[in-house]
């Protein structure tokens, strides 16, 4: 078995990595920045500059943004600015309300946000906030990773600045590295005292899932295979994982106002790592402990994945 010192870190690790999410996380980590920069600036800003990496900004314009309506960055901006709080990190919007709305469709009226593309970004994912009312001002810089700050500053102080860059460390410099033999070995041997609070990745991504089989979110594809993919595909265990892994990303990219378990940063890959497993282990029945070791497994080899690739 591995080590308990070994086996905490790696418990730190997927608790900072396997959070909840609410809404698509690119215009969500926009929106964090936007709250931030606020935040440090103390008042409501007349103007709003952000730039963005050519990722960040291509996976943020066209999606649902959660409890609004609403497509796309502007009204993320907006809501980020007006009710967001940076506490909450990717759940930054989840005081979304029909009135902070409205506020927010006012607020984009006004003129007062400008969004531009950053060609020099120095990561994939890439998000500068100036914040500007009169004569002061307040800059908040997400990088790497979509709660990863690297910069924060108010006028001309300083108050936050870490090294930007794709090899740059992320939140913790004492990080893990993974391979697959130690992915395996404490996923199978860790107690599962230790190991349990996986299943909130269940609970949360499980009732996104039903959700969207409830309503009317994005294309439908849950829906569709789930009640007439039957005949097409049959009625398995794996045309129900791929009616349940496809319904939850249906709802969340609508913009349902649920929060679901992101994977290292992204909502889809918290997904993808739980649902499979979680219709697989219903279908075949399997036992509680095997459904905690399963769905420890899937989220850390995802976690190991990203550690070679990055996050976008």
């Amino acid at each position: 078995m591995i080590p308990k010192t070994q086996r905490d870190e790696i418990i730190s690790l997927i608790k900072r990595e396997v959070v909840p999410a609410i809404g698509c996380t690119e215009p969500v980590a926009v929106a964090l920045c936007v709250a931030k920069a606020t935040e440090l600036l103390g008042t409501l800003p007349q103007q709003i500059n952000v730039a963005l990496s050519s990722n960040v900004l291509k996976n943020a314009m066209g999606v649902g943004i959660p409890g609004t309506g609403m497509i796309g960055l502007p009204i993320a901006i907006a809501l980020g600015a007006t009710i967001g709080k940076s506490e909450y990190q990717l759940e930054v919007l989840k005081d979304v309300c029909p009135e902070a709305v409205e506020n927010g469709k006012r607020y984009i009226d006004s003129g007062a946000i400008k969004i531009t593309l950053n060609e020099n970004a120095p990561s994939k994912l890439h998000i500068e906030v100036t914040a500007i009312d009169g004569i002061e001002s307040a800059k908040a810089v997400i990088s790497v990773a979509h709660t990863n700050f690297v910069h924060l500053s108010k006028n001309d102080e300083v108050l936050l600045s870490k090294e930007i860059g794709e090899d740059a460390a992320v939140d913790n410099d004492n990080d893990i590295r993974l391979n697959l033999a130690t992915v395996w070995e404490f996923a199978m041997e860790s107690p599962l005292e230790e190991i349990e609070f996986i299943l909130e990745a269940k609970r949360l991504n499980k009732a996104a899932a039903l959700q969207a089989f409830e309503g009317n979110y994005g294309h439908s594809l849950g829906s569709t295979i789930r009640n007439n993919g039957k005949s097409l595909i049959g009625d398995n265990p794996m045309s129900h994982m791929i009616a349940y892994t496809s319904a939850a990303c249906d709802a969340r990219m609508a913009g349902a106002m649920i929060p679901v378990m992101s994977n290292s940063g992204s909502g889809n890959q918290g997904i993808t790592a739980t649902m499979p497993v979680v219709s697989y282990a219903e279908d075949i029945n399997a036992t509680e402990e095997q459904t905690i070791r399963a769905l420890t497994l899937s989220h850390l080899t995802s976690i190991y994945i990203k550690q070679s690739l990055g996050r976008l």
